[in-house]
């Protein structure tokens, strides 16, 4: 089985801190109109930022560890087939 736990880390990714980003900014706006006691759009649109942000991030790494195990499932196959080959 292929193993991709060492091979990236989402912590380093440019894509981890621009949803951490837009997370943050989407609690922000939602905290906003909660200080002053109102419910408005705001908060609803901080609240569905914050969403967006956190599961287009999950969906990015999994496409990527996706890839990253087909290439590798690809690889294996390959030195399997080339070490048959030489017997």
């Amino acid at each position: 089985m292929p193993n991709v736990a060492n091979k990236t880390n989402g912590f380093k990714s440019s894509e981890f801190w621009l949803s951490l980003i837009g997370m943050i900014a989407g609690i922000v706006i939602a905290s906003l109109e909660q200080t002053q006691g109102e419910t408005s759009w705001l908060t609803l649109a901080g609240a569905v930022l914050s969403s967006v942000c956190g599961a287009s991030y999950a969906n990015s790494r999994s496409k990527i560890k996706a890839a990253l195990l087909g290439s590798e499932a690809i690889s294996e196959a390959g030195k399997q087939q080339a070490s048959s080959l030489k017997e």
